[in-house]
């Protein structure tokens, strides 16, 4: 029973992350400097495979309480979904964003002071 609660907080953790990295190539937050950009059709595709594996794992783990044949499934599930969250995880750290110095300030001149 234990294994089920990491098992559905793992997927819900893909879930949202998923939305989270395919939302913010259409509507940045702003939590980052602009200076540092990200990749939009990279992220749109961990995006769109974060929600998928998530979806995936969720729907199984849902109906194997229904049909015990889906039960087997959960264990292999839950593995694929955590090396997903381990390469996005690396993605994130060491490929998903370049600091872009060229041609943008950071701040604003508006007196012209130097």
């Amino acid at each position: 029973m234990l294994f089920l609660v990491f098992y559905f907080i793992l997927f819900a953790i893909l879930l949202f992350q998923g939305t989270h990295v395919a939302g913010e190539v259409k509507n940045p937050l702003g939590t980052v400097p602009e200076e540092v950009g990200q990749a939009p059709v990279a992220s749109a595709r961990w995006g769109i495979l974060l929600l998928g594996t998530g979806l995936l794992g969720t729907l199984v783990g849902l109906a194997s309480f229904n049909w015990t044949g889906l039960v087997a499934l959960r264990q292999p599930l839950f593995y694929l979904g955590l090396g997903v969250l381990i390469l996005f995880a690396f993605w994130v750290v060491f490929l998903g964003r370049k600091a872009e110095f060229i041609g943008k300030p950071t701040v604003m001149d508006e007196h012209g002071h130097h």
